[in-house]
């Protein structure tokens, strides 16, 4: 795997790199990544993975013009530019889903697919999502976890004091972002219609932190897009089931370029 930090305007970005075949953008959570987890790995086996730490999570600096999940995108999209890609797929995670699609509304056409993993960015009135910001750790774990995953998950946190570290700043970092509104944008939904990418909305069956509903919503927001279910997965679709999730990726970019 290559570790490595790059400049983007100002902003050191931390990213890894790993894999072979067409890039791949993975855009991750609220929590943020643990090193090259099991997802990055198993996407790896069909695309050449670009799994940037988001700026303020993990390796990456903060940056001083960047205050919202619409700066993220545009530092997203100059750090492509800086990596020389030109079309690529996204993975977008939660926050990382929000962030994929400010990207693809200000610059359409850059996006071979996008992968809607379990994503934040709207709001459905009288659909409420829980929240990650208030609650404990046992709460938490079981918001995002359907099965007995929580445990290995956060001990895979905890193996270090730097991750620990790592850990309470990207929590920091999400609630700098998506604090108020919990999760999304008052504004998102009206130009979801504009998107042109090819559009796969993954979902978890079990999602508690941000219910089924919202793929559904998605689904009929952004023209073409379809919906699919991980049955007995929760909102860590990329720790609880990564292999499903690699192999829905992978399936669909193949479709595509038929």
């Amino acid at each position: 795997m290559a570790d490595t930090d790059f400049d983007v305007r100002g902003c050191k970005i931390h990213l890894r790199r790993e894999g072979a075949g067409a890039p791949l953008l993975y855009l991750h959570g609220a929590q943020g990544l643990a090193g090259w987890e099991p997802a990055l790995a198993a996407l790896g086996r069909d695309f050449d993975v670009i799994a940037p730490d988001m700026p303020g999570f993990g390796g990456s600096a903060a940056g001083d013009r960047i205050d919202t999940i619409p700066d993220v995108a545009f530092c997203m999209l100059d750090l492509l530019d800086a990596l020389g890609l030109g079309q690529v797929h996204v993975v977008g995670q939660c926050l990382g889903g929000w962030v994929a699609m400010e990207m693809a509304l200000r610059c359409p056409g850059r996006f071979t697919s996008l992968n809607l993993v379990n994503s934040a960015g709207i709001r459905i009135k009288g659909t409420p999502r829980a929240d990650m910001f208030i609650c404990n750790q046992d709460e938490l774990l079981h918001l995002l976890f359907a099965g007995d995953g929580g445990a290995a998950w956060l001990a895979q946190w905890g193996a270090s004091p730097a991750l620990m570290d790592e850990f309470e700043r990207n929590g920091a970092a999400a609630a700098k972002y998506s604090w108020q509104p919990r999760l999304a944008s008052l504004t998102l939904d009206r130009w979801l219609h504009r998107i042109d990418a090819p559009t796969q909305i993954v979902w978890g069956e079990q999602n508690q932190v941000i219910p089924l509903q919202y793929a559904a919503a998605l689904n009929g927001l952004i023209p073409g897009s379809r919906v699919v279910t991980l049955p007995g997965c929760g909102h860590l679709a990329h720790h609880e089931q990564p292999q499903a999730l690699a192999a829905v990726v992978a399936g669909f970019a193949r479709e595509i370029a038929v």
